[in-house]
């Protein structure tokens, strides 16, 4: 009966040859095509996201076109593009919104053609909007856990001051859920565990502008003599500050300035003194994490966890080069 079972299969293989010219093989998934669109382009965080996305789409079989905005103010220009990636009916979209309420019905056009669409770094609509297959925004979201982010830049800034002091905020947007999140995680942790510790007026450099950045922390400077800390949320903001604290030739340390991200400015700003240290986002595995979820539910029908967690960390002068925190900085 094998030696049966064994001619037959060699028998039908000989005429699948022979009917088509081909031998049988596996089918191969097509490539998929992804568009992914960032609250930005020129930042190196940015540009880490993309690194991240476009090299994970090598490996399971996915083109990724990634692009953004110059500035992360550019609404308008942001928007334009979600339209167009939409437009060219891709098998799936990654998106970082800018506006939390402007990109919902653009977004819910994504739903309507059957487009599967991930969020990252920050969310269309409302921090609660339900998120899944049948939701008009998007299936989950990859991002960092802003407001832990900002509490665990608190504790550091807690410690470092010794739990008294003067400190300020210079945060880089009022409106995306990112930004917001933050600061107010940053806040609502001091207020908690460092009841000594004063608190002015946050101020903003609004799309985390290096430039308008530098001009706030010399304003802060100037009106406030004794500031003993700032937390910068962003890049700019922190290579703005710090350049402001290097320009007015502050002594290292003299003022705690605690950035987010990294970048090389940051970076060098860390190991001379000027800054002291920054919260790490993983922007490469953002990237990855957003390409994966797309393929993953694409492909096999697996739904995304609502909230997709990339993690963080706090890096200063001690513990830059440990391999674990130089997985995520980029220059």
């Amino acid at each position: 009966m094998k030696k049966l079972t064994k001619g037959i299969a060699a028998a039908a293989a000989v005429a699948l040859v022979v009917s088509t010219g081909t031998v049988a093989h596996a089918a191969t998934p097509k490539v998929l095509n992804l568009q992914l669109i960032a609250k930005g382009f020129t930042a190196q965080f940015w540009q880490a996201v993309k690194a991240g996305a476009v090299n994970e789409g090598k490996v399971v079989g996915a083109k990724v076109n990634f692009v953004g905005p110059p500035a992360e103010t550019d609404i308008d220009q942001q928007l334009q593009m979600l339209d167009t990636a939409i437009a060219l009916k891709p098998d799936g979209i990654g998106y970082a919104a800018l506006g939390t309420t402007q990109s919902l019905s653009h977004l819910a056009v994504a739903h309507k053609n059957h487009i599967p669409v991930v969020e990252f770094d920050t969310r269309a609509g409302s921090a609660t909007a339900v998120l899944g297959a049948s939701s008009p925004i998007a299936l989950g979201f990859a991002a960092t856990n802003s407001l832990g982010a900002g509490a665990a830049a608190a504790d550091q800034m807690g410690k470092l001051l010794n739990g008294t002091g003067e400190v300020i905020v210079l945060g880089h947007s009022q409106t995306n859920q990112t930004g917001i999140d933050r600061a107010n995680g940053f806040i609502t942790e001091i207020k908690a565990k460092f009841p000594n510790i004063t608190l002015d007026p946050t101020v903003y450099a609004e799309g985390g502008d290096q430039n308008l950045a530098q001009t706030q922390t010399q304003a802060i400077l100037t009106a406030h003599p004794k500031i003993a800390g700032i937390f910068a949320t962003n890049e700019g903001c922190a290579e703005g500050a710090g350049t402001a604290l290097a320009n007015n030739k502050v002594a290292p340390g003299a003022i705690k300035l605690i950035g987010f991200d990294s970048g090389k400015l940051q970076i060098d700003h860390i190991n001379s003194g000027i800054q002291t240290g920054a919260i790490t986002q993983n922007p490469v595995g953002i990237g990855k994490l957003v390409v994966d979820s797309l393929v993953n539910y694409i492909r096999n029908k697996k739904l995304p966890k609502s909230f997709i967690d990339t993690g963080y960390y706090y890096y200063d002068k001690s513990n830059i080069t440990d391999p674990k925190i130089v997985a995520d900085l980029y220059q």
